[in-house]
Formats: structure tokens, sequence, C-alpha cells
């Protein structure tokens, strides 16, 4: 087994291991550019294990990217299951593939559509997963301690604050406000 396959199946235990008793399958995707730039991609799809809580959609091998340590994997948290979120995954992976695109926590990303049906939002912020905490966040040494982060979807005003003001300052607003993230077209706070 080659260091990267190593290093690919300790991703996923981190992932199995950190949603264990949920139902998880791949979300494949595969059209695109993105098997030429990050070729150990890929998407899996976690149920909720109650109604009302999230889908999560979770990338591994985002990460593996020639560096023997760290990089970055991504997810994003969805009322539905639905295949667009495989896509923007794949996406972002890709975008971050490139050192001019190297995305970190406070980037914010304008997709170009919305990030799922029926939705006005078109950004996502690059945000620590505070839904989950530092078990997720960060993969054991032999995963490459890579850094997992939520792709958060966000409003085109909540983008132009977050880059007129602060990410502490948004955030904030978003916990004042009881935010509902899973819903598909809240209202902007800003």
């Amino acid at each position: 087994m080659t260091k990267e396959n190593e290093r690919l199946a300790a991703l996923e235990r981190h992932v199995q291991k950190f949603w264990d008793g949920h139902i998880m399958e791949s979300a494949p995707w595969e059209h695109g550019p993105i098997l030429e730039r990050v070729p150990q991609f890929a998407a899996y799809r976690v149920f909720p294990m109650r109604a009302g809580e999230a889908w999560v959609y979770v990338t591994v091998g985002s990460s593996i990217d020639g560096r023997e340590v760290g990089g970055v994997e991504f997810f994003i948290m969805s009322p539905v299951a639905a295949n667009i979120h495989s896509e923007t995954l794949a996406m972002v992976s890709h975008y971050h593939s490139f050192e001019a695109h190297r995305l970190g926590i406070g980037s914010v990303i304008n997709i170009g559509r919305p990030w799922m049906p029926d939705s006005r939002m078109e950004n996502l912020l690059v945000s620590l997963p505070y839904p989950y905490g530092p078990e997720l966040e960060w993969a054991s040494p032999e995963a490459g301690s890579a850094q997992f982060l939520w792709l958060l979807p966000i409003h085109q005003s909540e983008a132009d604050f977050i880059k007129r003001e602060t990410l502490d300052e948004f955030e904030s607003m978003l916990d004042s406000k009881g935010v509902n993230v899973l819903d598909p077209d809240r209202s902007p706070v800003v």
C-alpha cells in the first residue's frame, strides 16, 4: 500500500469513526476535471440519525496533494439529500487544488449558482466546523493531520459584510440571531 493509499484509508477511518452509528455511503462526482487535479477525491453522504438533522456531504482525499502533512477536507450540511452537494465539494476541492486559490478559514467563494435549488445563497464561507468541534476538525497524523472545514452557504450581502468588517463579527451575528443554517431560503443577517 502506498503512502497516499494509507493516508486515504486513515481519512476514511476518521470520517467513519466521527459519524459512527450513521449510515454513510459514497456520493461520487466524477464529472469535469476534479480527478485530473485531485485524483484521490471522494465524497461521502452521511445520513441524519433523526428527522430535522443535517445530511452531511464530506470530502475524503482533497487534502492529498503531494504534501506529506496537512491539507484541507471540506464538508457541507444540508436539510435534504441532493447530488448537487457532491458537485459543490468537487468544485471547491478543484478550485482549492491550485496554489493561487488555497482556501482557509474566512475565505468566501462565489460558486456561480445557488448552493441548492430554491436558495438565494450563491456564496460559501469556509469556516471552522462549529457544529461538530475539534474531534472532526483534526484528523490523525496517519491521515496527514488534515483539517476538516465547513462550507457554510451565505448571501452576497453577508459575503460583502465579511470582506468589509470581520469574520468574527459575522459569526457573532449568526449566533445572536439563532440562524438556522439548514434553511436554504433563510433571510440574510445583514
